[in-house]
């Protein structure tokens, strides 16, 4: 193999298992219904879990703990509208696969991610 190209074949192959690393710190919930905090202004944390990815047809409610009002805005696919603070909550069913960034309309800097993924069929021998 030429020099070039295996310098290229190595650096996808870095970013492959960058990528899988990446993945990894995702949180996987198999529960039909999964909770998520809103904490309030902590960038990439406010959101508890701020990184999660959920089964097909996962009911998601977002509560807000925070002592002002937020959202939950996904362009494209859901938006909460204003979530009233100190318990107010959002619901979403998880409808469709994809993966989904999100922030609040109150501080853009407030961000979470869900990802939907198709439920592996259970039962079955290996």
């Amino acid at each position: 193999m030429q020099p070039s190209l295996r310098h290229a074949c190595l650096l996808i192959a870095c970013a492959l298992v960058s990528l899988a690393g990446l993945a990894s710190c995702q949180e996987h919930s198999n529960s039909p219904v999964v909770n998520i905090d809103i904490l309030g202004r902590r960038g990439d944390h406010s959101y508890k879990p701020n990184n999660i990815s959920v089964n097909l047809g996962t009911m998601v409610i977002w509560t807000n703990q925070d002592s002002v009002p937020h959202s939950v805005t996904a362009p494209g696919a859901f938006d909460s509208g204003m979530i009233a603070p100190n318990g107010g909550r959002f619901t979403w069913v998880a409808a469709q696969q994809g993966s989904f960034d999100y922030f609040s309309i109150t501080d853009q800097t407030m961000k979470g991610s869900i990802t939907v993924v198709a439920q592996p069929p259970s039962g079955g021998s290996q």
